[in-house]
């Protein structure tokens, strides 16, 4: 038991004062440095309160990925350790232990068995605006991560003594966390489709935190009926006038993407559409395949939606293995060209297009793709090389954009590039590989 907890504790514990914390190593690849007191102190504790027939369980996803994580639960400035495992004997039902550190050492404040036989996912929130983090446990059952089970725990301190009690239990398929009243406090959006019925309609509910610490539901919409399902849920406020906005990236039953932008609707209590179905549905506006997500691509708070369209092919050149991806902000009822990158499937690399060749940029496909501006200037081309082949042929005139694995993506730059103010060691910066 000893040796299966120090090196989990220490990590955890080296992450204390980030909150965060970090995916579990194989204990056999690391060696086991020195315990500090009070390292050895909370092993001791967990070693006492939990036994030595149990088995850790990580959380599968999100920001907190360790099995044991320290967070401040009551708002006191300590950390509290929550440690996720199984008994050995009946590893169907992951357990939840809060330890809470006072002068007698580590306490137990809660064992208690959980929703589901694995952890999906853990996230601390102030949900009420009271000081003190909410922890919202995600989990499932049998490696069903699609639906999930989501379980909010509340904690309150009197005292040095910390109560911890669970105030919700939902069946969800996906969350996000937002202040959707702009009262300063976060409300609860899960998206939930229940596929058993039916009329397997999915429906998106609004939830908050009440004074009596219970979460409840305060609105439930459903969406159209052509969504078959929701893939992806996101929030963002534009300003703060502005209203809260929940970006819900839905499948249609003939596979396609889109993207619903729902906003509050405090006289209908409801949440409504900012894009009407007319368009959605018949104009298809912000249709694409169904792995292309909504996303902050430019880190701005704002949530852009991705599109993808045919790149400006020169003249006679042969068919492009490639698309343009454009990501459009929506506001004021129309779309805005925020982003733009030329996509090459064929070889796997994406090309930012900066403001000056917006819209002038085409491309010919050769043995590598050459750029060109609407004039026809060749302004450079990308050559992929096997990592050897490169070796050989390696030229002082041209500029390694990226070497990863068994491949080297070399740019060679024509003399017209320079009229735009962009340099070749700037297109290091414009090169990525797909994701």
């Amino acid at each position: 038991m000893r040796l299966r907890f120090a090196v989990p504790v220490l990590l955890a514990l080296l992450l204390a004062l980030s909150g965060c914390s970090l995916e579990l190593k194989s204990i056999e690849t690391l060696m086991r440095p020195p315990l500090t007191a009070t390292e050895q102190e909370l092993e001791k504790s967990i070693d006492t309160y939990l036994g030595n027939n149990i088995s850790l369980r990580s959380p599968a996803s999100g920001s907190f990925h360790s099995a044991i994580t320290l967070h401040d639960l009551d708002g006191d400035k300590n950390d509290e350790a929550i440690i996720f495992y199984v008994n050995n004997n009946d590893t169907a039902v992951v357990r939840m232990c809060v330890l809470k550190k006072n002068s007698n050492g580590w306490q137990l404040v809660s064992d208690f068995a959980g929703n589901g036989s694995g952890v999906y996912s853990v996230d601390f929130y102030d949900l009420n605006n009271d000081g003190g983090d909410d922890m919202l446990v995600s989990w499932y059952l049998f490696e069903d991560k699609v639906n999930k089970t989501l379980t909010v725990y509340s904690s309150s301190r009197k005292g040095n003594e910390i109560n911890f009690s669970a105030c919700a239990t939902e069946n969800y398929n996906l969350l996000c966390v937002a202040d959707i009243f702009s009262n300063g406090e976060k409300q609860l959006i899960l998206t939930y489709t229940d596929t058993a019925k039916k009329n397997d309609r999915t429906n998106i509910r609004l939830m908050s935190l009440n004074e009596q610490n219970r979460v409840v539901l305060v609105a439930e919409t459903s969406l159209d009926d052509r969504i078959s399902s929701v893939t992806s849920l996101k929030a963002d406020k534009p300003s703060d006038s502005e209203d809260t906005r929940i970006f819900a990236d839905a499948l249609l039953r003939d596979n396609k993407l889109i993207t619903e932008i729902l906003v509050w609707n405090a006289e209908k209590k409801c949440f409504v559409e900012l894009i009407s179905p007319s368009l959605q549905y018949e104009g298809l506006v912000t249709a694409r395949s169904s792995n292309l997500y909504s996303f902050d691509i430019d880190a701005d708070g704002i949530i852009e939606i991705p599109k993808r369209e045919p790149i400006a092919k020169y003249k006679n050149s042969d068919t492009l293995s490639g698309y343009m991806l454009v990501w459009y902000d929506y506001n004021n009822g129309g779309f805005f060209k925020e982003r733009s990158y030329i996509v090459n499937i064929r070889d796997n690399y994406r090309i930012y297009v900066p403001a000056v060749l917006d819209g002038k940029l085409t491309v010919k496909n050769k043995s590598a793709w050459v750029f060109l501006d609407d004039a026809g200037n060749e302004l450079f081309e990308v050559c992929t090389y096997k990592t050897d082949e490169w070796a050989r042929n390696q030229s002082e005139s041209s500029v390694v954009l990226l070497t990863t694995g068994d491949k080297v993506y070399v740019c060679n730059a024509g003399e017209k590039l320079s009229d735009y103010n962009i340099e070749p060691t700037d297109l290091v910066k414009y090169f990525s590989l797909n994701s």
